[in-house]
C-alpha cells in the first residue's frame, strides 16, 4: 500500500511539473483590454497602445479583443496592467493570465518619479516591460477555427502566420513596429492609412501621417513630404521630391 501511495504521489508531482513547464511561447496570442481597471477611460495616456506595442515587440501575437479572430480562447493569454499605490513614485506592472484566470507571469514593477500623470505612467510601463526582454518569447502561429459555413469544406483549422501581411499594400495589423536610423517607430493602422509614432523613448510621439492615395501612399513625416510604398516584406520606402529615398525596416 505504501508503494502504491508513493507511486501516486510521484505521478501527481510529475504531472504538476509538466504543467508548470508550459512557457509563454506555447501560447499563440495575447489579448490587451481596451481599458485598464485603474484608469477611467479606454486607452488613457495611450497605455493600452503602448502595452500592445511592447508585447508585439517582445514576441507575442497581440490583439485587442475586438480584433481577435475565431480562436480557442485557451490557446492565448490575457494581459492586464496594474498600478501600485505610492506617495512619491508611480509603479506599474504587467500581468498575464490564462483563459481560466490563473496568473502565468507577473513582470517586475516599473517605477517613475515623473510628476505629470501621462509621462509618469508611460515611463513606468516602459520600465515594466524591460523584464520581458529576457524571456525570449516567440509565440507559435495562431490557429483560426473554421466558421460554420466552412466546416463542410474544411477538415482542419486554418493556420495563419502571425503578424504578416500577404500583399504589398501595407501591413494589415493595427500596430506595426519599424526601425530607421537606429530608432524605433510604430505605425498604427487608421482609416485611410497609418499614423506614425516615434517609439524610441518613454513616450509615443506622433511624427506624422501616411495616407493612402491613387499612386501609393503620401507620407508627411520627418518634417517633409514623401511618396511612399510598401515592399513585399512590408518594409516602407519613402522617396522625397528630389528622388532621395529612405527605407523603414519592418520588425513584426
Amino acid at each position: 500500500m505504501k508503494h502504491l501511495f508513493l507511486t501516486l504521489v510521484i505521478i501527481v508531482t510529475c504531472s504538476n511539473l509538466s504543467l508548470a513547464q508550459k512557457t509563454l511561447s506555447d501560447y499563440s496570442f495575447v489579448v490587451v483590454p481596451d481599458e485598464f481597471e485603474f484608469l477611467s477611460k479606454a486607452n488613457q495616456y495611450q497605455l493600452n497602445d503602448m502595452a500592445k506595442y511592447y508585447l508585439t515587440k517582445n514576441g507575442f501575437n497581440t490583439y485587442y479583443f475586438s480584433e481577435l479572430p475565431s480562436v480557442d480562447n485557451c490557446d492565448g493569454l490575457w494581459a492586464d496592467v496594474e498600478s501600485i499605490a505610492g506617495f512619491t513614485r508611480t509603479k506599474i506592472l504587467v500581468v498575464l493570465k490564462d483563459c481560466k484566470g490563473i496568473e502565468v507571469y507577473r513582470s517586475e514593477p516599473g517605477a517613475s518619479k515623473q510628476k505629470e500623470y501621462k509621462k509618469s505612467y508611460q515611463d513606468a510601463l516602459r520600465k515594466a516591460f524591460l523584464s520581458f526582454e529576457e524571456l525570449d518569447v516567440q509565440q507559435k502561429a495562431v490557429v483560426v477555427r473554421p466558421s460554420a459555413s466552412d466546416v463542410s469544406s474544411q477538415e482542419a483549422s486554418v493556420v495563419i502566420a502571425p503578424l504578416e501581411s500577404k500583399s504589398n499594400t501595407g501591413p494589415v495589423n493595427k500596430f506595426n513596429a519599424y526601425t530607421y536610423d537606429a530608432k524605433s517607430y510604430l505605425l498604427k493602422k487608421v482609416e485611410g492609412g497609418y499614423s506614425m509614432y516615434d517609439a524610441s523613448g518613454a513616450d509615443l510621439i506622433l511624427k506624422g501621417t501616411i495616407e493612402d492615395s491613387e499612386n501609393g501612399y503620401r507620407a508627411m513625416v520627418f518634417d517633409a513630404n514623401y511618396q511612399g510604398y510598401f515592399l513585399e516584406n512590408n518594409d516602407l520606402k519613402l522617396v522625397d521630391e528630389d528622388g532621395r529615398s529612405i527605407t523603414l525596416i519592418f520588425q513584426n
